[in-house]
């Protein structure tokens, strides 16, 4: 009676082998083994019994990979979601790119052992002519579809900024920016009522001259490194005085100097500010030194290609004044620009705010900006 025959593949592969263990029923054991999946998989049709012999004991670890797969794949959508939005003009394609590239790899992991499995049905050409057909169907059906929904709104970001010279409004502006690749002239397009009132109190153009840079957007430091092509528009200067007396101002108390050693003495004084998330300086010049972190400088930083400054965040309560010295190695000015960030908003920007879809999820804020020279 015939027990067992060896192709012709297991017996060139036994010539070659050396012998994998001592005992001689292990070896045969391999060896037989060895034979009963190769010729099952590779030399004869896929039958049931194989088929079934085959799926069940990696089936654990197919689903753990799907498992680990979809979390990654949500992980990294999400991340991506939040990096930014890149410069053009292939900024645009950068997320996208990453994210087919990873979702990729984990079908790749998921079904690839499956491979042996569906090569047989996957081989036929109506098989490789119907996915082909759905892949095109579904890439013009998600090219129609819009992007974003409730649950996965649009981040904006509105600023209103009021710029102050003591308790005087110099200007004031609107500043919108996002945190994805579709641009504010998107938004816009889809947000009409917006458009139009703005186009009703300033002039809506997307034009160079409306760009704004990441120093408008100090107020956030360090959210900013996110943005691009944030815009600005013109707004109403006198509303702000019904709500507030007096503005952020800082104060000179006391100048020490020593043979070119400056020591400036000086009081933030948050004024009648109610509402206060942050309060952000930026410190331009001769800086050798102050009085935050234990006297030590951290390393300059650079705001939209501008000279190397000093940034420094500040928060507390509102009714509570920051008193604090720089110190200069020289007779140059000191230039410090105060950002302060106050959630309450003014009746015209909550007005805008909700003059937008639902699928845009907006961030509002006002900033006060004032710059000194010392």
């Amino acid at each position: 009676m015939k027990i067992c025959h060896l192709s012709s593949y297991t017996v060139d592969f036994l010539n070659r082998m050396p012998m994998l263990s001592p005992h001689p029923t292990m070896t045969i054991c391999l060896v037989v083994y060895f034979d009963i999946w190769f010729e099952y998989l590779y030399l004869r049709p896929i039958m049931y019994r194989s088929l079934v012999a085959y799926v069940l004991p990696m089936t654990p670890c197919l689903l753990y990979g799907v498992y680990y797969g979809g979390f990654l794949i949500q992980f990294l959508i999400e991340k991506m979601g939040m990096m930014g939005s890149l410069p053009k003009p292939y900024g645009y394609f950068v997320p996208d790119v990453i994210v087919g590239a990873v979702v990729g790899l984990v079908v790749g992991w998921c079904f690839g052992p499956l491979s042996p499995v569906a090569s047989r049905w996957l081989s036929k050409t109506s098989i490789i002519h119907g996915f082909l057909q759905i892949t095109v169907v579904a890439l013009a059906i998600s090219s129609q579809l819009f992007p974003y929904s409730t649950g996965a709104p649009k981040r904006v970001v509105l600023q209103h900024t009021f710029v102050t010279d003591a308790n005087n409004i110099v200007d004031s502006s609107y500043g919108f920016s996002v945190v994805d690749s579709n641009s504010l002239e998107f938004l816009f397009n889809n947000a009409p009522e917006a458009a139009k009132w703005l186009k009703d109190n300033s002039e809506l153009s997307f034009e160079e001259k409306y760009r704004s840079d990441r120093s408008s957007w100090l107020a956030l430091y360090p959210v900013p490194f996110l943005f691009s092509g944030s815009l600005k528009f013109q707004a109403q200067t006198e509303e702000i005085k019904k709500y507030y007396q007096h503005f952020p101002q800082l104060a000179v108390q006391e100048i020490w100097d020593n043979n070119g050693q400056r020591r400036v003495h000086l009081k933030l004084a948050l004024g009648s500010l109610s509402e206060i998330w942050t309060s952000v300086l930026n410190i331009t010049g001769p800086l050798s030194n102050w009085s935050f972190a234990d006297n030590m400088l951290p390393a300059p930083q650079t705001v939209s290609g501008g000279p190397p400054s000093y940034i420094c965040r500040l928060s507390g309560k509102s009714d509570v004044d920051w008193s604090f010295w720089l110190e200069a190695n020289s007779s140059e000015s000191l230039r410090v620009d105060v950002a302060v960030l106050d959630q309450y908003l003014v009746d015209s920007t909550k007005k805008l705010k909700s003059l937008f879809p639902s699928w845009a999820d907006l961030t509002a804020f006002t900033t006060f900006f004032s710059t000194y020279h010392l």
